[in-house]
């Protein structure tokens, strides 16, 4: 990775960075007034149609952004005529997958509120699967500014939407559709900001669509079982627990989603480059995947340790007494979580060697164990052992994808960034179970002040420090 690309990386990913802090911040303050407003059973009906429609909105995806950001990054000059087709073909897929996700809901034994938040999360999956097509576009030319400034005012507008139906005591119905509030507000502000790189025109050429339709199908079944596995344990809690217990692991998944905006970041940051690099034969890929890793390590460690002290009390603060429950689940899914930072950058590697394939293959076998597992545990052990059974699923992951990694890029993360950042993290959490009994804002600056401290002295920093540079550490 040269300066000026490091330079470039670091530009978007500050801006997609800078967005995500805003975003989560406000996601935080949207599950406060949900929870307390819908309740349990409540929260429960909403996650869980919101989490049904995503499985079926990773289908409808198919692998498409990753594939559209791919080949722009590699073919700039085709950027108008992949994106038109990608907008296109986006929309005759969410159309297809919205009405076959309705249909298996009515097939299922759910209330009918958990059946009109499956209806209704289509709306804004279908505007998302729209805005993502414009976003590979200026994703492939690392230009995320004012993409990221449209993401956070249409999080802006869900927020006061749902705000606002809650404080009217509007009901459930209002607000499910406070998700299609802002994502029609991100879509048009995207929209404004696409037309300024890239003329914007849906395109309908067959033969375009054949092409990413082959280059995307292994991928997108890859993400669908992925998806399909990493929701599994919803859908089976669903079917088999009280939709009380939907609820409390429903707010524990949200952190989970809220916690990994940030690494997400960087992984769609670091795709184009990394593309580039691979399909020029840059030797200089594996220096960007171990920067990446280390950084993803970096911020696994101390969310996952740090949360068997921080998760009672983050639980307690955003949601209130009601879902204690959600405490336990959560502090197993933190170290999911974190495996899944580090397995983000693998897949990301393995589809811009074109090895689509492989990653079906491999989140097949983890798919097969998740189903496993949860079929056998959750009905009788409940939301614990579903976030254990994750955990599992993402350490399997783990394993298949260093080896693919290994095999077809040469590439073995350096373990150095993890001894570091796992004794750091160590310190950190020790301080905060000292001082368990002080306020949730008084334990969250001591991790914020420990956890860099003790980086710092066992030598973290410094790989950081060459990160940052955009030189090997």
């Amino acid at each position: 990775m040269t300066d000026t690309t490091a330079r470039r990386v670091a530009a978007s990913a500050g801006w997609q960075s800078a967005a995500k802090i805003a975003i989560a911040l406000m996601g935080v303050v949207s599950v406060a007034i949900l929870t307390r407003y819908l309740g349990t059973e409540g929260y429960g009906a909403y996650a869980l149609g919101f989490s049904f429609l995503a499985l079926f909105g990773a289908v409808a995806d198919l692998g498409l952004f990753s594939i559209l950001v791919r080949d722009i990054s590699r073919e700039p000059d085709r950027a108008e005529e992949l994106i038109g087709n990608g907008i296109t073909l986006r929309g005759v897929l969410w159309l297809v997958v919205s009405l076959l996700a309705v249909g298996i809901a009515f097939l299922l034994p759910y209330d009918a509120d958990v059946r009109t938040a499956i209806a209704l999360a289509a709306l804004p999956f279908g505007m998302g699967l729209v805005n993502g097509a414009l976003l590979a576009g200026l994703q492939a030319r690392l230009q995320m500014a004012g993409a990221s400034g449209a993401e956070v005012a249409g999080r802006a507008a869900t927020l006061a939407a749902a705000a606002g139906a809650a404080w009217l005591d509007l009901g459930f119905t209002a607000i499910l559709l406070t998700a299609s509030v802002g994502a029609a507000v991100t879509l048009m502000l995207t929209l404004a900001v696409a037309r300024r790189t890239f003329a914007v025109r849906p395109r309908v050429d067959l033969a375009v669509w054949r092409t990413l339709l082959v280059a995307s199908l292994p991928l997108g079944l890859a993400l669908g079982i992925n998806e399909l596995y990493f929701r599994a344990d919803q859908l089976i809690i669903s079917l088999s627990r009280p939709l009380e217990e939907v609820g409390w692991y429903g707010l524990a998944f949200r952190v989970i989603e809220l916690a990994a905006t940030l690494p997400g970041t960087l992984l769609i940051s670091l795709f184009p480059v990394i593309s580039v690099q691979v399909a020029a034969n840059d030797v200089r890929v594996r220096d960007t995947l171990q920067r990446g890793f280390d950084i993803l390590v970096a911020v696994a460690a101390p969310l996952a340790l740090g949360g068997l002290v921080l998760a009672g009390p983050v639980v307690a603060a955003v949601a209130g007494d009601a879902f204690a429950g959600a405490a336990d689940p959560l502090r197993i899914l933190l170290f999911a979580g974190g495996l899944a930072f580090v397995n983000g950058l693998l897949g990301y590697a393995l589809i811009a060697r074109d090895r689509q394939r492989d990653t079906l293959w491999l989140n097949v076998t983890a798919l097969v164990l998740n189903l496993a597992l949860n079929i056998a545990l959750v009905p009788a052990y409940g939301i614990d052992a579903a976030a254990a059974t994750a955990v599992v699923s993402e350490l399997a992951i783990l394993a298949g994808g260093l080896w693919l990694v290994h095999r077809h890029l040469q590439f073995l993360p350096a373990p150095g960034m993890v001894l570091r950042a796992v004794a750091a993290a160590g310190v950190m959490t020790g301080v905060l179970w000292v001082c368990d009994a002080a306020p949730l804002a008084v334990l969250l600056v001591l991790a914020a002040v420990t956890y860099p401290a003790a980086l710092w002295a066992v030598g973290g920093a410094r790989v950081l420090g060459a990160i940052r540079r955009g030189r090997p550490g």
